[in-house]
């Protein structure tokens, strides 16, 4: 059996521990290994993954607007919101 990393923010390996412990899985790669076998018997899933939660095309273009709307709900980490707006300055879509 073959080893991969992965990089996750604190909160979701909190997310994915629970998981562990929720659902009585051995370990973190039993957990992930499930997930997989899942995604392959159903990869319509991943569908809703590879865009979630972004929509297409946003309507609102003002960077600052998004950036705001996103902190005003305290849902998301320092961390996030610090990488949505590089992604935005990123952007020739969306404006200051």
């Amino acid at each position: 059996m073959s080893t991969i990393n992965i990089s996750l923010p604190q909160e979701q390996v909190t997310f994915v521990d629970s998981l562990v412990q929720q659902f009585g899985f051995s370990n973190r790669s039993e957990l992930v290994r499930s997930l997989l076998r899942l995604a392959r018997s159903k990869p319509a899933i991943l569908g809703d993954a590879a865009t979630f939660p972004f929509t297409a095309t946003p309507p609102n273009q003002s960077a600052n607007k998004i950036l705001a709307d996103f902190r005003k709900t305290k849902k998301y980490s320092p961390a996030f919101l610090k990488d949505l707006e590089e992604g935005l300055k990123e952007s020739d879509y969306f404006l200051p």
